[in-house]
Order: C-alpha cells, then sequence, then structure tokens
C-alpha cells in the first residue's frame, strides 16, 4: 500500500513538474518517462536564438537559464521557413526532456542540421560535428549520433539539452538549423534507427541509381564503339557525357551517406554538370553536322560561365538568389541551341533529329519547371509543396521516382537508340565505298598496263606505287603502227572513286585518239575538251610526247613535271592543266634522244617526298636520281617518305650493234 502510494505522488509530482515548466514559459519539455517507446521524437517547439551568447559559449547552455523570452520554433524545420529566411551565423536552440527512472544507456540522434553545430547536455558540451569559428566548415551530414554522459542528470529528473548552430553565409540556401526532427532514446535503439534511414534513403535513390547505372553501360558502350571507330568521335563525345552524368548520380548518392557541403564539393558538383553539358553539346552536334554559329557559340558560353558564376557565388562577389537565377538563364541558350538544331534536323528529314527532338524537348522543358518549382519551393514553400508535390515524387513503385527521371530515361533511350543506327548506317556505307573502291581499283588495274610493249631499240622500265587505294597517276605506253611510240603520263587531282573515273575518261580518250593522230599538241587540246565536260572542277597534269625511229621527241606538256634527259630537266614550252579553260592550244618541243641516253618521267609523288622533318626530296635530288633505273627511283622516293602516288617511266634507245655489244661485254666478264 505505500509503495504504490508513492508511486502515485512520483507520478504526481512529474507531471505537475512539466506543467509548472511549461507555465512559466520555460524551454519546451518533452517527456520521456511516460514514452512506451525506447525512443521519442523531439519534433515539438523549442526555444530558439539569433546570435551567440556574449559572455561565452557556456552560459546559454546553462540549464538554470531563463530562456522564458526566446520565441519557440518548431524542431523540424529550418529558420528560413520561420521567418528567418536570410539569416547566417550563430543561432541557439534549447528545451528539456524528462528522463525515465530506470533507463539504459541513451543517446540523441540530431538529422541534417545546417551547417556545424555543438550539443550540450546540462551545459557540458557532448560533441560536435563540422568545424565553428574561427575554424568553421560549411559541412552537413545526416543522422549524427551524440551519446548522453550517464551522469548527465540522475535517473526521473529533468535533462536540458542546448543546441549552439553555426550557420555560414554561402549555404543558407535551405536555411539554418534542423531539416528534419531529432530523436532522443537508447543508443541502440538510434542506432537501429539510423540504418533505417540509411535504407530509406538508398531507396530513395533507387531512381537516380537506375539511371546510374544506364549511363555507365551506355559510356562504355561509347568507348567501345569509339574504339571500334576511332575517326568517329560522336562516340568519344557520347562516352565522355554518359560518364559524366553517372558521376554525378553517384556524387548524389555520396552527399546523401557523407558529410559534404563545402565550398569544393559545391564547385565540384557545379563543373561536373557543365562539362556534361558541354560533351553533349558536342556530341549532338557531331552526329548531326550542326553549324557552329552564333547560338551554338552562345551554349559554349552558357556552360562556361556555369562554373565561373559558382566561383563568383562562393567569394560572396553575388548572393544566393543571383546566383541561381544566373544557373537558370544560362540554361535556355544551351536549350534553345541543342532544340533548334534537332528541329531544323529534323524538318530535313534526318532521322537522328527525329528520334531525339520528343525525348529531349521533355526532359529539357521538365528540368527548366524543375528548376524554377525549387526556387519557387525556397521561397514559397508551401504552396509548392502543397500543388507540385506529385512533380518531384510522381510515383512510389517500384522505388521512388520523378518526373523528371522518367524524362531522362525517355531521353536516355532516345540517344542510346540512335549510336546502333548509326553505327548500323556507317557500315552500310563503309562496304558500299569499298565496293564501289574494289571495282575503282579493278578499273585502274584494267587501264595502267601491267605488260610493258615490246618497241624494237626502246628499253622501256615502268614503276606505278600508288599512295592509297586507289591513285590518281596513270600512264599509257602506245606503239605506233608506222613506227615509233606514243607515251603519256598524267596526275589527276584529288583520289578515291572521282579520280578513277577521271583517268578512265582520259585513258579512253587517249587510246581512241592514237588511231587519228599522233600529235602530243592536238591529243592534249582534245583531251582538254572532255576534261571540261567531265571533270566537274577537278583538273589533270598530263604530258604526251611522241617518239620517232629516228629517235625525235616531240613533247606537249599541259602542266606536268618537265622529263629529266641524262639528269637535266629538258626545258619545255609548257601549258595549263587539262580541264581549266577551254579552247587550249599546246606547243610542242622537239628534241633529239642520243643513243643509250635515259629519258625519265615522273609524277609530283617523288619531288613532294617527305621525311619525317617535313623536308621535301625536291627537284635537285629528283634529277640526281633519274639517271638511275626506274625501280629504284621509286624506290628512293618511297623510303624518303612517300605522301602521294608515285609513277616513274624511263625510255632509252638502243641500236642493235650496241645491244650485241653490251651482250658480249656481259657474257666476258661473266
Amino acid at each position: 500500500m505505500f509503495v504504490r502510494t508513492s508511486t502515485i505522488l512520483t507520478t504526481v509530482f512529474r507531471a505537475l513538474l512539466l506543467v509548472a515548466a511549461t507555465c512559466v514559459g520555460q524551454a519546451q519539455v518533452f517527456d520521456f518517462q511516460n514514452s512506451h517507446s525506447p525512443t521519442i521524437t523531439l519534433d515539438g517547439l523549442w526555444r530558439f536564438h539569433l546570435g551567440d551568447d556574449p559572455e561565452g559559449t557556456l552560459g546559454w547552455s546553462d540549464p538554470a537559464l531563463d530562456d522564458s523570452n526566446w520565441p519557440l520554433l518548431r524542431s523540424d524545420i529550418n529558420w528560413r521557413e520561420q521567418g528567418f529566411k536570410n539569416y547566417s551565423g550563430f543561432a541557439w536552440y534549447r528545451f528539456k526532456v524528462i528522463l525515465p527512472s530506470v533507463r539504459k544507456p541513451l543517446a540523441i540522434c540530431i538529422p541534417r542540421l545546417r551547417t556545424s553545430y555543438q550539443i550540450f547536455a546540462d551545459g557540458k558540451l557532448i560533441g560536435q560535428f563540422g568545424g565553428m569559428p574561427p575554424h568553421g566548415e560549411s559541412i552537413v551530414d545526416f543522422d549524427q549520433i551524440f551519446p548522453l554522459p550517464s551522469k548527465a542528470q540522475p535517473s526521473g529528473g529533468v535533462l536540458s539539452i542546448a543546441i549552439r548552430v553555426w550557420q555560414m553565409g554561402w549555404f543558407d540556401d535551405a536555411g539554418g538549423g534542423p531539416q528534419g526532427a531529432a530523436t532522443l532514446g537508447e543508443i541502440n535503439a538510434l542506432k537501429d534507427l539510423k540504418l533505417q534511414h540509411d535504407r530509406f534513403r538508398f531507396w530513395s535513390l533507387a531512381s537516380g541509381n537506375a539511371l546510374m547505372l544506364m549511363n555507365l553501360l551506355a559510356g562504355l558502350a561509347g568507348f567501345f564503339l569509339f574504339w571500334m571507330r576511332p575517326a568517329d568521335r560522336e562516340y568519344l563525345w557520347f562516352a565522355i557525357y554518359e560518364m559524366l552524368t553517372a558521376v554525378g548520380h553517384l556524387w548524389t548518392d555520396w552527399e546523401m551517406f557523407y558529410p559534404t557541403g563545402g565550398k569544393n564539393d559545391f564547385l565540384l558538383g557545379q563543373c561536373l554538370a557543365s562539362a556534361s553539358w558541354f560533351f553533349f553539346l558536342l556530341f549532338v552536334f557531331r552526329i548531326l553536322n550542326g553549324r557552329r554559329n552564333w547560338l551554338f557559340w552562345a551554349a559554349v558560353g552558357a556552360v562556361v560561365a556555369t562554373p565561373l558564376t559558382s566561383v563568383a557565388f562562393l567569394v560572396q562577389w553575388i548572393s544566393l538568389d543571383h546566383w541561381r537565377i544566373a544557373r537558370t538563364v544560362y540554361l535556355v541558350p544551351y536549350f534553345a541551341c541543342i532544340l533548334n538544331l534537332l528541329y531544323r534536323k529534323a524538318r530535313e528529314g534526318v532521322s537522328d533529329g527525329q528520334l531525339m527532338l520528343v525525348p529531349v524537348a521533355l526532359c529539357y522543358t521538365s528540368w527548366f519547371i524543375e528548376l524554377l518549382l525549387i526556387e519557387f519551393r525556397t521561397s514559397e514553400g508551401n504552396f509548392v509543396g502543397r500543388n507540385f508535390q506529385w512533380f518531384f515524387e510522381l510515383s512510389r513503385w517500384p522505388f521512388p521516382f520523378s518526373l523528371q527521371d522518367v524524362t531522362d530515361m525517355l531521353m536516355l533511350l532516345a540517344v542510346l537508340a540512335v549510336l546502333p543506327l548509326r553505327f548500323a548506317r556507317s557500315r552500310h556505307d563503309e562496304e558500299r565505298l569499298s565496293a564501289e573502291m574494289e571495282s575503282a581499283r579493278t578499273v585502274q588495274q584494267v587501264l595502267i598496263p601491267n605488260e610493258i610493249p615490246s618497241v624494237p631499240g626502246f628499253e622501256i622500265q615502268c614503276v606505278y606505287k600508288p599512295a592509297g587505294y586507289v591513285g590518281g597517276d596513270f600512264f599509257q605506253i602506245i606503239p605506233i603502227a608506222t613506227g615509233g611510240i606514243l607515251i603519256a603520263i598524267g596526275d589527276v587531282s584529288g583520289k578515291g572513286m572521282a579520280a578513277a573515273m577521271t583517268v578512265s575518261l582520259l585513258v579512253g580518250t587517249l587510246r581512241t585518239l592514237a588511231h587519228y593522230t599522233q600529235s602530243p599538241a592536238e591529243i592534249l587540246a582534245s583531251m582538254n575538251q572532255r576534261m571540261l565536260a567531265r571533270s566537274q572542277g577537278g583538273f589533270t597534269t598530263c604530258l604526251v610526247l611522241r617518239v620517232a625511229e629516228d629517235c625525235t621527241l616531240t613533247v606537249a606538256n599541259a602542266g606536268h613535271l618537265a622529263p629529266y634527259l641524262q639528269g637535266a630537266e629538258l626545258q619545255l614550252e609548257n601549258g595549263l592543266p587539262l580541264g581549266l579553260v577551254a579552247e587550249l592550244v599546246y606547243p610542242e618541243t622537239i628534241f633529239q634522244l642520243p643513243e643509250d641516253a635515259q629519258l625519265t618521267l615522273v609524277t609530283d609523288g617523288v619531288v613532294e617526298a617527305r621525311d619525317r622533318t617535313g623536308e621535301l626530296l625536291g627537284f635537285e635530288r629528283a634529277a640526281v636520281l633519274s639517271t638511275q633505273p626506274a625501280e629504284s627511283i621509286a624506290r628512293a622516293a618511297e623510303v624518303f617518305g612517300q605522301e602521294d602516288d608515285i609513277t616513274v617511266l624511263t625510255l632509252a634507245y638502243r641500236s642493235a650493234e650496241a645491244k650485241r655489244k653490251a651482250v658480249l661485254a656481259e657474257l666476258s666478264g661473266s
């Protein structure tokens, strides 16, 4: 009976203590004594005071302090949303907790609180997070647990808690103070609660992590495609963009589980975002062959200005509101540039533009709206929270995701669809081009003689080394029925299929003309007319010479290199290359070819051979080499550094008596 009466009196006494504390205007009191849970949520009203204790830190943490004139603030909402929008610096919170008579080791769990703070129990410092001035740190994190000293207050007493907060000026975007309700209770129960909160945050990031995984896979695919086709830089730009986007998601994860919030962390996040924008811009312009006009450079300027503006904000040259406005404004030319290009290409019927236009437009529109809603939520949080919460959390199944997550996924899928289609088109174009080049090479092999015609009295050597798969050089050796030989050598501007078709035209024309005339000037004039009708702006250098039976040389030249006779360049009257001017008359020059003298004809691939230092082989070296056999001349130019097609043709006259003497000399020497 006595025990029951004592218990009733104790309970009444504690109730009177709680009522008295509240009535006299003391700090808010939370009753943990009558809680049937191992924890209690401290989500009521706390006493609040701006500034710092002018007489020392411990004064405002003293449990005996009369804080009845301090205003009451919600303990789960930052002070920005409770009338102290632009305040930064020191602030204090105070409240009291009635402890149970018999208790296990207790602790207090502080949720995310901007930015650094110290916590006191009955006037004694029991923990600190971040750095306080003069070594202040703007840093935030989730669920910091601080054990309460076992002797801080006798069991069944009232424990006074004081929190000293320091909010750095530049870091007031979410307001100072708590961002959620604190919890007090048994330490093991708080650890379990923290683990539950960590799991909940990880679950809430599932949509971003799914996007991150897709970004990583897409980035690896982009690097693989670039490895397969290193000339196609769009795959590299895409891979870098996707990797940077994945790192951005990873950075968001890091912020949710590790202390962040310093200036370096803030600037890193802005630089990651700007870099990803830049490489996506390069990617889109590359795949759509966009012209780099003023709108493109405006977008580049916006990308560069974003981190620069962030630096200006960090050094406090501009305010937080101005930084937010600038960040939103800078995205306008960037979005406009990409959407304008996609729209124009889609109207032109470009399949890549048609596939990407709608998803990218939806993504950028939702992105821009989200920035505006975040800005309004900061200033008018209740209105945005009531009417636009669906925008930030469209559904919670199978995990929480927002409208922005959906549009990001649609944009990623559209871009991923472009890559294999583009790769398939490139492979198809390559196969078609390869077939065309093979056809051109076949045509060229037919037109370039494999065997040198046998002409009595003359020794002819020819070497042809194309620089590419299909060359632009050509030569022809046509015996004349009445005696002598007709020789032509030339170089078509350009390479590939166009050059091969021009060579085909010229060789066909030359062979046809050789049946009607052996005049080099008339042959060049007719070839020039045919070139003007078919060349489409190209030109050809060509030299035609006729060698009579008496070794008389008749030469006409259309801009080609002059031949070498016994190491000396022949002085010719030159005309313009074929295909430039109509009705040209090409002058003829006549020489006598001495017996056993070597006449050497080359294309510019010989004199324009270039070594690793950039030095040309040049005319002087070519003149010295011109007395050697054709194979030696071509080999020397190739070793020196071939950059263009190399053609060498040598001609020498030897009488029957000279040949007989050469054979006898060879036999006697052996």
